[in-house]
């Protein structure tokens, strides 16, 4: 049998994340996908973007501003051309 060519390459892209507060835990059932064990109401966390976003959208977290945690592009102003 041949070997399959339909392999996963592997990402080493780093997961974006967002910082949430709990505002809510998820009733028994509602997310089984999800183990909320570790967490509590109140608190804030810095979790990978899909797991924040589904927190957020179901209800149970809000989106926490980072301030200078917030990740930022790099600006180095306006950049030297060379004269012509």
């Amino acid at each position: 049998m041949a070997p399959s060519t339909n392999k996963v390459a592997e990402n080493r892209t780093p997961e974006f994340r967002l910082r949430i507060r709990l505002v809510s835990l998820p009733k028994p059932g509602e997310l089984d996908e999800v183990s909320m064990e570790p967490y509590h109401v109140g608190q804030i966390y810095v979790l990978p973007s899909q797991l924040a976003t589904l927190l957020i959208l179901s209800g149970h977290a809000e989106l926490v501003s980072g301030g200078e945690q917030r990740a930022e592009a790099a600006d180095f102003g306006q950049p030297k051309l060379p004269k012509k």
